[in-house]
């Protein structure tokens, strides 16, 4: 049905922690920019200090990549933003899953619809 994969993760920043946030996440932008497989890497934030990170990948092992890459900022990102929510989109393969167990994601399946 869908080929594509992704997640949305929400967090929520850390008390006088978001100059520190948005330089991580710059850092995070410039680099997923050269992943050729990352179709959607995007950003949101609430008044109230909540983050929504879209992620959608063309295929499993573009998200690999992404993973392996992200790695490399996750003491940054997590020292400025504390993870309160992990959602997998797609048929992910259970390796992949297993990369995020930290955060037991909500595993939702395609149902209908479509992609572009």
């Amino acid at each position: 049905m869908f080929e594509n994969i992704g997640w949305i993760v929400e967090a929520k920043l850390k008390p006088g922690k978001q100059a520190e946030f948005e330089a991580v996440m710059q850092d995070i932008v410039t680099e997923t920019l050269k992943e050729q497989g990352t179709l959607n890497y995007q950003y949101y934030l609430s008044d109230a200090g909540d983050v929504l990170v879209y992620e959608r990948f063309s295929d499993i092992e573009s998200a690999h990549i992404h993973v392996s890459n992200w790695d490399n900022f996750a003491e940054r990102w997590v020292a400025a933003a504390e993870p309160t929510r992990m959602v997998h989109l797609g048929q992910l393969p259970d390796e992949l899953r297993a990369r995020h167990a930290a955060l037991a994601p909500l595993w939702l399946k395609p149902l209908g619809g479509f992609q572009r």
